[in-house]
Formats: C-alpha cells, structure tokens, sequence
C-alpha cells in the first residue's frame, strides 16, 4: 500500500513537471516568436529543442543580407541567456536561402553560413508561420539616372526619371512586380524613348527550385529596358563560394514611340549565357565571366570584378563580342535607411542601394550595332542587394555580433 502511493505520487509529480516544462518552453518559444515580429520579421516559426533555437524567418526591414539575422541573434541572446545554440533560417519569398549557425563562447560570437537548411527545415515541419509576408504591397520610387557624352554638339546627354515598383508576394516563391518608368527632367533628343513613360519590370518572378545544389527561377513579363518575354535562370552551388549557372531568355521590344505610340513585338530574340561566380572570402573579391549570345545577336563573353567593402559594391567589368571591346565599372551603394518598418497592408519604401553602370565606348561598331546589350528583370537589380553569399554573410554578421560593424 505505502509503496502504491509513492509510486501514485511520484506519477504525479512527473505529470505535472512535464506540463510545466512543456507549458514554459511554449511561452518562451511565443515569447520568441512575438519578439522577432517586434523586430521586423515575418514568415516566423519557432521551436525549441533543449537550448538550441530552431527559427525561419523573412527579413523585409533590414538593409543587406546579413543586418537581419545579426539583429534578431543580438537581441535574442540577450534576451534568453538559456539558449546556448542559434539555428536560423534565412528565406526570400518564403523559399530558403541561408542557413545561420551561432552561439556564444566566452565571449566571443562563432558563426556559421551555409545553404544547408534541411535539418532546420526538418524540426520546423509542421509548424505553421506566423504574420505572412505574402499579400503585402510594397511601394518603392526608384530613381533612374542616364548620362550620355558621345555627342560632338553638346557635352552630354541627360534623363532623370522615377521609377516606382509596387511589389507583392503572392504565393511561395512568387513575386509580382508592376512599374512604369515616368519622367522628370531631360535634355534628349526628340526620338529618345527616355522623353516618355515606359513601362518597366511589369513581371512575375517564380522561384521554382532553392536547396543547397540549386537555385531555379523564372521570370515573365516586360523588363527594363524595353523588353517583353520569358527569362529563366539556373545556378548549381558547386562550393560556398562558386557557383556555375544558366541564364537564358527570349524576348521582344516593349515601349512607346513618338510615331507609333505604344507597341510590343513577339518575342523572337534569344539570349542565353553560361557562367561561374566565385568569391573569394579573405579579399572579398566576386570574380564573374560569362559566355554566350547578347541581346542582339552578337556572341561574346564578359568578366566583371567586383569589391565588397560591407554594404558597398565597387568593380569594374571589361566585354568582348563580334570582334569588339568594351570596358566600365559600376557600383551599388546604400540609398535607403538601415531599418524600415513594414506594416499595415500597404507600405512605402526607399530602395536600399543604389546601383550604376558606366561604359566607355562612345561609337563606332560597338555603339552602333549595340553590342553587348542585357536587361534587367527586377527593379532592384545590383550586386549589393539580394546578395546571399555564405561566406560574405557570416563574415558580416561575425562583425556585427562582435560589435565590429554598426548593426
């Protein structure tokens, strides 16, 4: 009888120590959860195993890449000393991007970054993310600035146009983008297609494939400048830091003419590339060299090297196609505030870069046969945003915890 009721008793005890322990990890984990939305994150889920954090969130607030995930890590630290180990993963159209691993010894911050986020994704099956990102417009003006000095009559052309793209995320994977092109102020020539409105990236990205190997996506629509048509792009991650990729396209003319007002052809033109991206950790060097068919026809290869310095991308490129050459540089600097608060369904934004590209070659064959001619699918494009580069995005964020760089 004494030993039924100790056994009795001690049931309960452990019953109710289980409830207690299972009732205090899911306050803390809400706790959590509440605290990154705070911070400005969406798509959240959270789960707590022992003293290791397993989180999944989307970071529309933060400037860069790496800004974000060293926030939520500084704050949640601080916050909940118990938690000895970080697991985050970092995604982008509610697709994964980044796998961050971080914890604290003695001290001093370890951090990892890696495109591994399946076992990340593993212990968050099942949990349901909290505040979307999905169905939010964003309105970002983009600024759009054109010099031209190849005149012999004048010293140099000039467009000033503003640009602004309303975005949302409709489903996983996929962004839809509208904008029209407006101009502001300009010294051009009368047929210049920059005097009127034309319509920019009005397009549907879809992210179909994002895993540790592979990146596959596909976008459709007009893009800028002036173009309308089908681009898809494949990247196999062979290391953390090179990439080999795909990027092919078929496309006609998008815009409006003075003569014959707004019009689009079918598109016939094909463009497709095969290239490498590597980057080099210690210098922080991206080297990029890509082969194939311009927008034009003519075949040729291109090599752009580009300098990190934090949240600055500096570089210069050089173009050889149809017996041609060309050279430049270009850049991507910070525009934007560091933290932008997104709420409420519609949201006004400034860009977080940026970006501009300068070519030398004023005329002959090159200029006249427009060689070496691309265009952009996405409004933002530069090599500062979305760049979700392991290895710059560790080191960045390494800094920013070790208050090495201002978060």
């Amino acid at each position: 009888m004494c030993k039924f009721f100790i056994r009795y008793i001690t049931t309960i005890v452990l019953s109710l120590a289980t409830v207690l322990t299972t009732y205090g990890q899911e306050s803390t984990e809400r706790l959590i959860l509440n605290r990154l939305y705070e911070l400005g994150f969406e798509d959240i889920r959270v789960i707590l195993v022992a003293d290791t954090l397993y989180a999944s969130f989307e970071d529309p607030t933060y400037r860069g890449t790496f800004r974000g995930p060293a926030t939520a890590l500084s704050h949640l630290a601080a916050e909940h000393p118990e938690i000895n180990d970080f697991r985050i993963e970092v995604t982008d159209q509610r697709m994964p991007q980044l796998a961050v691993r971080a914890f604290k010894r003695e001290g001093i911050w370890d951090v990892s970054v890696d495109r591994q986020t399946r076992s990340i994704e593993d212990q968050l099956n099942g949990i349901k993310a909290e505040h979307p990102t999905a169905g939010h417009l964003d309105i970002t003006p983009y600024p759009m600035i054109s010099i031209i000095n190849n005149k012999t009559d004048h010293l140099f052309d000039f467009s000033l146009r503003i640009a602004p793209a309303f975005g949302i995320t409709l489903w996983r994977g996929a962004r839809l983008t509208v904008q029209p092109i407006i101009p502001i102020a300009h010294m051009l020539d009368d047929g210049d297609s920059k005097r009127y409105i034309q319509p920019g990236c009005i397009n549907i990205n879809q992210r179909i494939i994002a895993t540790k190997r592979w990146d596959v996506q596909a976008t459709a629509g007009t893009f800028i400048p002036q173009r309308i048509g089908l681009q898809a792009k494949a990247a196999f991650h062979a290391t953390r830091t090179l990439d080999f990729y795909v990027d092919a396209g078929v496309t006609g003319t998008a815009g409006y003419d003075r003569r014959q007002g707004f019009g689009f052809s079918v598109p016939k033109r094909v463009n497709a590339f095969v290239g490498v991206d590597y980057y080099e950790p210690r210098t922080k060097l991206q080297f990029q060299l890509a082969a194939g068919q311009f927008l034009w026809g003519d075949r040729g290869a291109r090599a752009d090297l580009t300098r990190h310095f934090g949240e600055y991308a500096i570089g210069i490129y050089g173009v050889i196609t149809g017996g041609e050459r060309n050279a430049g540089f270009h850049f991507a600097i910070p525009f934007g505030p560091k933290k932008q608060q997104r709420k409420g369904f519609l949201r006004v934004r400034l860009p977080e870069y940026y970006s501009m590209e300068y070519t030398m070659t004023s005329w002959f064959k090159y200029y006249i046969q427009r060689m070496g001619e691309t265009y952009n699918t996405r409004p933002d494009a530069s090599r500062a945003d979305n760049f979700y580069q392991p290895a710059y995005v560790e080191h960045y964020i390494k800094r920013c915890l070790n208050n090495d760089f201002p978060l």
